[in-house]
């Protein structure tokens, strides 16, 4: 499986304060906070399923890796950042990472979503060793997403995943669906029942006379 290059170290971000770095926890700088880094992980990974993975663009991801992804992870060491152009990748090559990625993160999602093996889910990305357990200065604990060198797109993704999922279960167990309109994925409680996001429920409120048309506006 081909592995996508690392992004370099943050110039923003999630940084670890020097000389604050035991092996089992990450002390967050002074202006960071838990909440924050799990909601800036969801978004990145929403970014990633709904708009990065959906077309083989290699600037895209380019600047996903350097913006969304690498403004909420730790690197465990000094990285240099490879162009990623044309130049050595084959024909249809980053369609095929982007769909296996795609295809992995999804099924993730999915396992995440269950009470159940969601558990199991969030033991395995603390195993994978791609997570640091961190603590803000309010004491509030959590996981940041570690970056390796060679680590493989997947990985990546399923890192800011389990962050957020780790400290936020219940909203993967009750408030995440796929639109069955745009095939979007999102967290949404109040419209997690009709599968419909926001963007499109006045389209299905057209299509649903009396009743049920109350039913899906509430």
């Amino acid at each position: 499986m081909s592995s996508v290059p690392p992004p370099s170290a943050p110039e923003s971000g999630v940084r670890v304060r020097a000389g604050s770095i035991p092996p089992m926890m990450l002390a967050l700088p002074r202006g960071a906070r838990m909440a924050r880094v799990a909601a800036g992980c969801r978004a990145a990974a929403l970014d990633f399923i709904n708009r990065v993975s959906v077309r083989p663009d290699k600037a895209v991801l380019a600047d996903w890796l350097r913006g969304a992804y690498r403004r909420h992870v730790v690197p465990v060491a000094s990285m240099r950042t490879r162009r990623i152009d044309s130049s050595g990748v084959m024909p249809g090559a980053l369609a095929k990472l982007l769909t296996h990625a795609r295809l992995e993160v999804l099924t993730a999602l999915e396992i995440a979503r269950d009470p159940i093996e969601g558990v199991a889910f969030g033991y395995s990305a603390l195993a994978s060793g791609h997570l640091y357990r961190a603590r803000d200065v309010e004491g509030n604990e959590g996981w940041v997403p570690v970056a390796q060198p060679r680590m493989r797109l997947t990985d990546r993704v399923l890192s800011l995943v389990a962050a957020d999922h780790l400290l936020h279960s219940a909203d993967y167990e009750s408030t995440l669906f796929e639109c069955m309109r745009c095939e979007q994925w999102v967290f949404d409680a109040e419209r997690v029942d009709g599968r419909v996001c926001a963007a499109h429920a006045s389209d299905v409120r057209e299509l649903v006379p009396g009743a049920s048309r109350r039913a899906l506006a509430g």
